[in-house]
């Protein structure tokens, strides 16, 4: 009953992992996934031609393939053999290839879920059924897929050859290795990956067979033939090579006999190196007639770039290492809490095998120093690659992912309550695999809703606005979340006609003040993050195109900022002329005026008044201060606000003579009509600076300030401790309060 449990858990986890790894190569657009456009194309290049690339050709410029012609090419050679035994076309792909001019790689982004399509993608072309270059890009996947099944069966095989007597090891293990995101990733593009780490896994197991067995002429060459193949699909499949070598002749080692190591042995390891070098050594002979290059990195570097770094940079580079090891894409990392995750799980086996280490038989504690060996031997291999050129990716660490899984399993295994844990961890794993291809990947990549016609939605600000003369604006939903600085916009499309134009949108925040042209934030892209440009529209959908912000932290104080919309040719930069209810309204759209939290502003604590100024109930005057300036006066005050104000006050700033008379004004709204004092909320504090044209000529002049409401001139009553101040008016010039 038992045995018949674990078989079935076995395909379960194994039918899981397939189905998966489908689903990703169906939420990831074609030739998103990782280098897959290089890789598809030395694919293309070798089925169509049939040959093997070189660098510096007339047909490098015209497939894409770039620093790949380096890579050893077992994987597309079989590949290749796969699309011309099946007749798939490839005639179509470079069309498919244009580049997003607006995608948003790296941390500096502006939202989570930016821009992150590095190419234009059409949802209504791209879909189910397949045809062209897309029907043998999917075709590739699935086929790299069941290549990567042999390493999830590979995980549990290990796992039951290293530790027989735990049972729960080898189904961890599978979990582990089936259920991370990024080897899902992986496992459903196109890359060379997909034939290494099986190969590898497959040598790994002969290996350590031969470890417990004892090695034989047919086991030698049986090794040799894999590790020729590992190092014939990539380089790093050749560090199976000092492995074995390493196993060979610790497992031969007699420390009392006269010879140390017998004769077999060294036979045997010979073999193996001989079998290897049979079978991929005319790639290296190749690399040195083309390039004068064995391993031909050198013309992979000086497309890819050297950075000449040291092993310590990779040190600094081990967390980023860890994130992109359990999930990243070309462009962006998941979220936080997705790490969070992979973090606890980390700690959990770590602490298991600090506590039950003692409690593992002896030839358990060697196969963990072995598959901890492999693991370090495979890591310090990416830190020297990495001080090389930037390389920080997790999947470099794949050929070892099985070792690791198994150590993690094994750390779990050890701990009190084991069983639960085990249960606890696959079903956990699991669920996160699924939940990022069902949640976080298509919030990179899934098009905007679309709906059949207006009746579906329901904008919070219905409008009718056209943009040019194709494309309509029904309305918007506009909110910001002032704690955490999070700006969520829904913009509600409609072309009227078929689209031949790829226009660009613009969300600005611009300043309100008239004239003035900074703006708090920028966004530009193809609508729906760059996943449904224009040209993809269908006449008459309505598309509710979703954006969601993390404004970048500024200098800027609080104040007002407007909401700009337009729609612009990317060569020219002309925007779409836009009209509102059949009026012209210019060529930017204002959706709205928004309060910005920003900074406190800096109101210098030499300058604060003395006396406490207040306007009504409402406004405080804590600081004052009077520079001359351009043939005038600089007049500098820093206003907080004490109650909401409902109307919009101005501030008035007067010259006067000695009689009271007015010689010169500064009047005008706070900033500048920056920031509306019916915005103003308690705590908030504004640095207003205003300008009179002309200086004090006579003995006796003074400057005023108040604030009065434009609409009928009422002024705000002024208190300077307690007592009133005549007309509204406080002097803060030449004496303050």
């Amino acid at each position: 009953m038992l045995t018949f449990a674990i078989r079935n858990s076995q395909f379960t986890i194994l039918a899981c992992f397939i189905l998966l790894a489908l689903v990703y190569g169906l939420v990831i657009p074609p030739f998103e996934n990782l280098d897959e456009i290089e890789h598809f194309e030395v694919v293309r290049y070798i089925a169509e031609t049939g040959r093997l690339p070189v660098h510096g050709t007339p047909e490098a410029e015209s497939y894409h393939y770039r620093q790949e012609a380096s890579q050893p090419p077992l994987y597309h050679i079989l590949s290749a053999g796969l699309v011309r035994l099946l007749h798939l076309p490839t005639g179509d792909a470079a069309a498919t290839w244009r580049p997003n001019p607006w995608v948003a790689c790296g941390p500096d982004a502006v939202g989570l879920y930016d821009n992150r399509a590095v190419l234009y993608h059409d949802p209504n072309r791209e879909s189910f059924p397949w045809h062209g270059a897309l029907l043998t890009l999917h075709v590739l996947r699935v086929w790299s897929t069941l290549l990567q099944t042999i390493t999830v069966i590979g995980a549990y095989a290990l796992a039951r050859l290293l530790f027989p007597r735990r049972r729960g090891v080898g189904l961890v293990a599978m979990s582990v290795v089936a259920f991370n995101p990024q080897f899902l990733l992986v496992a459903s593009g196109v890359n060379n990956d997909n034939l290494l780490t099986p190969l590898v896994t497959v040598g790994l197991y002969l290996l350590l067979r031969a470890w417990q067995d004892g090695l034989s002429a047919p086991r030698s060459i049986a090794l040799g033939i894999i590790i020729g193949l590992a190092g014939l699909s990539k380089l790093s499949g050749w560090l199976l090579l000092p492995l074995a070598a390493a196993v060979i002749l610790l497992r031969a080692y007699r420390p009392s006999s006269p010879n140390r190591y017998s004769p077999s042995a060294i036979r045997y390891c010979s073999l193996v190196i001989l079998t290897a070098s049979a079978i991929s050594g005319w790639w290296f002979w190749r690399n040195w007639q083309l390039y004068g290059d064995l391993t031909a990195l050198q013309p992979m570097l000086e497309l890819v770039g050297v950075r000449g770094g040291s092993v310590l940079q990779s040190f600094r580079e081990l967390g980023t290492m860890f994130r992109s090891f359990w999930g990243q894409l070309p462009c962006s990392f998941y979220p936080p809490t997705f790490y969070a995750f992979y973090t606890a799980l980390a700690l959990l086996p770590l602490a298991g095998l600090a506590w039950g280490w003692r409690r593992l038989a002896a030839a358990e504690r060697a196969a963990t120093v072995l598959l901890a060996g492999w693991f370090l031997l495979v890591a310090a291999s990416w830190m020297r690659w990495n001080a090389m050129t930037p390389a920080p990716g997790g999947r470099l660490l794949f050929p070892a992912l099985p070792s690791l899984a198994i150590l993690m399993a094994l750390g779990i295994n050890v701990l009190p309550g084991q069983r639960v844990f085990q249960s606890i961890v696959a079903v956990a794993l699991a669920v996160m695999a699924l939940l990022t291809a069902s949640h976080i990947l298509p919030g990179f990549f899934a098009p905007p809703p679309r709906y059949a016609d207006a009746d579906a939605i329901h904008p919070l600000h219905p409008l009718d606005a056209t943009l040019g003369d194709d494309v309509r604006l029904l309305g918007y939903d506009l909110d910001l979340d002032e704690h955490d600085s999070m700006l969520d916009a829904t913009l509600y499309w409609q072309s009227l006609i078929p689209l031949a134009e790829d226009y660009t949108l613009a969300l600005q925040l611009v300043s309100p003040v008239p004239g003035d042209t900074t703006l708090r934030l920028n966004y530009n892209s193809w609508p729906g993050h760059g996943n449904y440009p224009t040209s993809a529209w269908q006449p008459g959908e309505v598309i509710a195109d979703r954006y969601r912000f993390r404004l970048p932290e500024t200098e800027f104080s609080t104040q007002a900022w407007d909401v700009h919309l337009a729609l612009y040719q990317a060569e020219t930069g002309t925007r779409l002329p836009i009209y509102v209810d059949g009026t012209a309204a210019g060529d930017a759209l204002t959706l709205a005026r928004l309060r910005v939290p920003g900074n406190l502003p800096p109101c210098p604590e030499e300058e604060k008044l003395v006396s406490a100024v207040r306007f009504g109930e409402e406004v405080t005057l804590t600081h004052a201060w009077v520079t001359p300036a351009r043939g005038g006066y600089q007049v500098s005050l820093c206003w907080e606000s004490l109650q909401p104000l409902t109307a919009d006050y101005t501030v008035f700033v007067h010259l006067q003579d000695s009689s009271g008379e007015l010689v010169a004004t500064g009047d005008g709204p706070p900033m500048g009509g920056a920031f509306p004092t019916s915005m103003w909320r308690p705590g908030d504090v504004i640095l207003d600076v205003h300008y009179l044209g002309t200086m004090a000529e006579k003995e006796g002049e003074r400057i005023t300030v108040g604030l009065y409401n434009p609409g009928d001139g009422s002024r705000l009553p002024v208190y300077v401790d307690g007592e009133p101040v005549p007309d509204g008016a406080v002097p803060v010039w030449p004496n303050c309060p």
